[in-house]
């Protein structure tokens, strides 16, 4: 069974998405709270003075009843490896495809290739730096 778990093989438990028994419990709870919540954020958002932990338990409150907002929420995606620039470039083209099916959004896409750009300049510039440095040598 655990060599079943290590290959990705499932092993039953609960449906994916399904919260477990304390999640649900407290996301319950913390619902009777959100009105509250909603009606004490925004009395601070005309009354504010430097309540900032009273914001943050309101928050906490908030994302345990309603979840978090979408784009904070973490999801997955397979990618190749982003080692050489043409690497990259194939991540890219996967994040498209990805999008294009409907997994993930244009905004998640969006913000996966802003980190690929990022990772793509730093190929780049280790390579000039290499270069630099092996031309430095030969002098």
């Amino acid at each position: 069974m655990i060599d079943d778990m290590a290959n990705g093989a499932k092993t039953g438990g609960r449906q994916k998405g399904t919260p477990n028994k304390a999640t649900a419990e407290v996301r319950a709870l913390a619902q009777k709270y959100g009105p509250d919540a909603l009606k004490e954020l925004q009395r601070l958002s005309k009354e504010a003075g430097s309540e900032a932990a009273r914001v943050s338990a309101c928050n906490a409150i908030l994302e345990r009843a309603y979840g978090r907002s979408p784009a904070s929420v973490p999801f997955q995606i397979d990618l190749p490896k982003t080692e050489t620039v043409e690497d990259v470039s194939k991540a890219v083209s996967a994040i498209i495809q990805t999008t294009a099916k409907g997994s993930i959004s244009p905004a998640e896409a969006t913000a996966l290739c802003g980190l690929l750009e990022t990772q793509r300049r730093v190929i780049e510039l280790t390579d000039i730096e290499m270069r630099i440095a092996a031309l430095e040598g030969k002098r």
